[in-house]
């Protein structure tokens, strides 16, 4: 069943070009991505005395926050590569397919693993209270985007059948 491959790869190809498209935008504009990390590592938005003893600006753990972000977006790009690995192979048999998801599967999880660990569990509910600062906004967004390059991860990794 050729149409079911051909969502698969729309859905991978989607997800790295918004992979794509965020690691131009987070690298052109690299102070403004370390300057909102280093506003939800320092819990600026979270009154003195609540929360956490850990606040930090600290330009290491801010530059690690950074890279994490840089990296999830780069991992969607490498979904998106697989995504043309299997558009190669889109009329092959079912287990050369299955073969060609590897970096699909490889990408798009790693895109989602990426999102939710460095927003939902580090900035967001583990360490940095990032709810509570002016950008809680974003951190819904992120996990908006993690669940459906789950949702992608999943469907894709479904074996084709013979």
């Amino acid at each position: 069943m050729r149409v079911i491959r051909y969502v698969k790869i729309f859905l991978v190809l989607a997800v790295g070009f918004w992979g794509l498209v965020g690691v131009v935008g987070n690298l052109s504009h690299v102070s403004e991505v370390y300057d909102t990390v280093r506003q939800v590592t320092s819990m600026s938005g979270v009154p003195e005395g609540v929360g956490p003893p850990w606040r930090t600006s600290n330009a290491l753990i801010v530059w690690l926050g950074v890279a994490t972000i840089i990296l999830g977006k780069v991992a969607a790009v490498m979904g998106g590569v697989g995504g043309v690995a299997m558009w190669r192979n889109v009329n092959a048999s079912a287990s050369d397919f299955n073969r060609s998801k590897k970096w699909a599967i490889a990408g798009c999880g790693l895109a989602f693993g990426l999102l939710m660990f460095s927003f939902t569990i580090a900035a967001e509910s583990t360490f940095f209270m990032f709810y509570n600062g002016q950008l809680g906004q974003a951190g819904a967004l992120a996990f908006r985007f993690a669940g459906s390059f789950a949702l992608v991860t999943l469907i894709v990794a479904q074996p084709e059948p013979d």
